[in-house]
């Protein structure tokens, strides 16, 4: 048993000056990240702190000295990696935690420096995210026998109440248009636009909503303060009024899409109901002279038995009449739902009606009908795991050594549609990262699946034609061996293949790649902090640079 305490005294001063270097040991991840990106080329950060928005130099004699750009980018890396994103949240561990007291030289940079520094270079991710994964080539990671493609949905920095029809921005859109200058706005003068009294309340009630959040805002952050929450000039009313115009905007082009895709599906359709009609016509009148002729042969046979003596009468009952036989009932009856169909084709029934589908805890999708966020225009509602989520579709290709090759962010929920850009992304990344250039195979899922998709040029690939359990039944009951039949649809030969032993044990590998690289990159980056497409795409990268980095400092001792 101890005989007493140590002691505490905090009032003990230094003999020598304290060294940093002896902060933290020498294997400790933010040197690591310190020293990787003293090797990176990061010339395009210094020059771009190094002119002013216009151009112009703005280094000069006069005034305070920056921040050096290396410092910010190794403290954004650092704080990524730990999966601290938010720039107040690293402005206060550069205070109190030894890592990145570190990483910033006991000199602790302002919130609104690194949520700036994190805007103004978003372009610059890209390319760093290129360099670490020559890093990982360099260190014997980044291997490209098997790569799983997959998409995770990501929440958006909105809320999934802020989305609004496009009845509801055109009137704000127009009552902004024709109010006056908000110096001498009158609230109690006629309304523009022709809107009715409750919408005037509803705009009334926002706009008093939206000044007592501008009050609450600038008492906390202080005016024109508000970090890395809006980017430049969104912040205010005016940057409402600016992302309700874009709400407005996106919606619009949207619904101009979808009509002109209406019209095209409505013309297939029509042209579809119209050979339909045609061919049920052609059955009702090939079965009608089917049956009269049977009807005529018969009349035939018995008028030469009577005729002609010794004749033998025919066998069995006279053919009913065509009217009376229930084939011909039932052509009838297809060759008036075919001309209903032609006659008035947006009422008319038709088969397999489609209903949006449910998701796993049976709720249907809230905003069935077009809708822009007023927060984020660019995000959209997207169906995940746990519902419904205000977010962007991040696609991810991840290597079977867990690295990241590429990645994309889409506004489309489905993850069909990225499958071309994906490919297209991490081609020319292997070539840059191998001397033969040539990706392995892709492993995807089955909501990639298409013919499309199958039969599009490019590197071999392993698409699920089913779920994963359907498959390893598949393999299991009906295993399959050689090259597919003759005439076999693209379907057919990507089954047959997943049947195989190679396949099946080659597919088995998509889970163990893909799931924990995007759970482990979620870990990193779970909910997008700055808001548009583009700030969203940069911040991915951002993401998957510190996410690869990690892998390289842990697999480093190996």
């Amino acid at each position: 048993m101890a005989k007493g305490y140590r002691p505490v005294d905090r009032d003990q001063r230094f003999l020598l000056p304290p060294d940093m270097a002896e902060w933290l040991p020498e294997d400790h991840l933010a040197w690591f990240v310190i020293d990787t990106v003293a090797a990176l080329d990061t010339s395009a950060l210094h020059e771009r702190a190094a002119a002013r928005r216009d151009g112009t130099p703005a280094r000069s004699a006069a005034g305070r000295a920056g921040y050096d750009p290396d410092m910010l980018l190794a403290l954004l890396i650092y704080g990524y990696a730990g999966g601290e994103r938010s720039s107040r949240r690293i402005e206060r561990l550069c205070a109190t935690d030894v890592a990145f007291r570190v990483i910033c030289a006991g000199d602790t940079p302002d919130h609104t420096v690194i949520a700036r520094f994190r805007q103004t270079h978003a372009a610059v991710f890209v390319e760093l995210f290129a360099q670490v994964l020559r890093l990982c080539r360099a260190a014997g990671l980044a291997r490209l026998g098997t790569v799983a493609i997959d998409g995770t949905k990501i929440a958006a920095n909105a809320s999934r109440l802020a989305n609004r029809s496009h009845q509801w921005l055109t009137t704000e859109v127009t009552r902004l248009d024709q109010a006056p200058d908000p110096g001498g706005a009158d609230p109690g003068g006629a309304d523009p636009g022709g809107a009715d009294p409750g919408d005037r309340e509803q705009v009334k009630a926002i706009l008093a909503d939206a000044e007592r959040v501008d009050a609450a805002e600038d008492a906390v952050f202080g005016t024109g303060a508000r970090g890395d929450e809006l980017p430049v000039g969104w912040a205010g009313r005016g940057g409402r009024q600016a992302r309700i115009r874009a709400a407005l905007a996106r919606l619009t082009a949207e619904q101009a899409a979808r009509e002109a895709q209406k019209r095209a599906e409505a013309a297939a359709r029509a042209e579809r109901d119209a050979a339909a009609l045609a061919e049920a016509e052609r059955a009702l009148a090939a079965e009608l002279a089917q049956r009269q002729a049977a009807r005529d042969t018969w009349e035939q046979q018995w008028e030469q038995a009577m005729t002609i003596p010794g004749a033998p009468l025919p066998r069995g009952a006279a053919p009913r009449p065509a009217e009376e036989s229930v084939t011909v009932r039932r052509a009838r009856q297809r060759v008036d739902r075919a001309r209903e169909r032609v006659d008035h084709p947006d009422t008319a029934p038709r088969p397999g009606g489609s209903r949006p589908h449910p998701d796993r805890r049976g709720r249907r999708d809230p905003q069935p009908e077009p809708r822009a966020n007023l927060t984020d225009p660019d995000s959209s509602i997207m169906p995940s795991h746990n519902g419904w989520v205000q977010g962007y579709n991040t696609q991810l290709a991840v290597t079977a050594d867990q690295i990241i090759l590429g990645l994309q962010v889409s506004t489309n929920p489905a993850d069909i549609v990225s499958y071309t850009p994906m490919v297209e992304a991490v081609t020319p990344t292997a070539a840059a990262l191998h001397a033969d250039g040539e990706l392995g195979t892709l492993l995807l899922d089955t909501g990639y699946c298409s013919d499309d998709t199958l039969t599009a040029p490019g590197p071999d690939r392993l698409i699920a034609t089913g779920k994963t359990r359907s498959i390893r039944q598949a393999a299991r009951d009906h295993p399959a061996a050689g090259h597919p039949p003759p005439g076999a649809s693209p379907r057919e030969a990507m089954d047959h293949r997943l049947r195989t032993p190679d396949g099946a044990a080659l597919y088995t590998r998509r889970g163990a790649t893909a799931e924990p690289g995007i759970g482990n990159f979620k870990k990193l980056l779970d909910r997008f902090s700055r808001r548009g497409l583009t700030a969203a795409l940069s911040e991915a990268h951002l993401a998957a640079t510190a996410f690869n980095l990690l892998k390289i400092h842990r697999a480093a001792p190996a």
